[in-house]
């Protein structure tokens, strides 16, 4: 495989709460260039942080998801009716919202997870002006983004058979958060 050095980063992560421990760490060579160090980086959509946070992530995905709902409320000023713009909305908006949502979704903090919310919200409350956020849901027969991401790591990983692993040890919440034991002792709480 051919590494290009000018695409090239180099993340490093840690939980240090000071920067310090970068000055000794050497940078990496590729054909004689260092290779960047950097803080964020994106990989196949998802930003992931050096200290393992969705700050970031989340940011973008709200950035983008609003520039989406610009054209839900052009189509509105068009006159489209309820059900398109809800169609559109699940289809264009939502997507955005739960793109690899298995990855970061299990250690997303609640107040980002509000934030990620926010959007629908919004692009609801852009159809339906008037309503409450959870009359618009039901009305329309859609979940809460934090429910619709639990039912998507469920449903991705598909682990519904009788557990024959032993659960990993996990010390701190940030491990325990994590996807793999968060699947471990959430699969078979809910049906979906």
């Amino acid at each position: 495989m051919k590494i290009y050095s000018e695409k090239s980063k180099e993340i490093i992560i840690s939980f240090a709460l000071d920067g310090n421990f970068r000055s000794t760490i050497p940078n990496i060579k590729i054909d004689g260039r260092d290779i960047a160090q950097v803080c964020h980086a994106k990989l196949l959509g998802v930003s992931i942080s050096q200290d393992l946070t969705w700050n970031k992530h989340v940011d973008n995905i709200m950035k983008k998801a609003g520039e989406r709902l610009y054209m839900l409320y052009q189509l509105k000023r068009a006159g489209i009716t309820q059900k398109d713009l809800v169609s559109v909305n699940v289809s264009v908006v939502r997507p955005v919202l739960e793109y690899a949502c298995p990855v970061w979704h299990t250690n997303l903090p609640q107040k980002l997870s509000d934030n990620v919310e926010v959007i629908q919200k919004r692009a609801l409350k852009c159809i339906f002006p008037g309503l409450g956020y959870a009359e618009i849901l039901r009305r329309v027969n859609l979940d809460t983004l934090n429910i619709r991401r639990d039912s998507i790591c469920q449903k991705y990983y598909n682990i519904r058979q009788q557990n024959v692993y032993p659960l990993p040890v996990t010390r701190t919440n940030r491990f325990r958060n994590s996807f793999i034991p968060w699947l471990y002792t959430n699969v078979g709480k809910k049906s979906y």
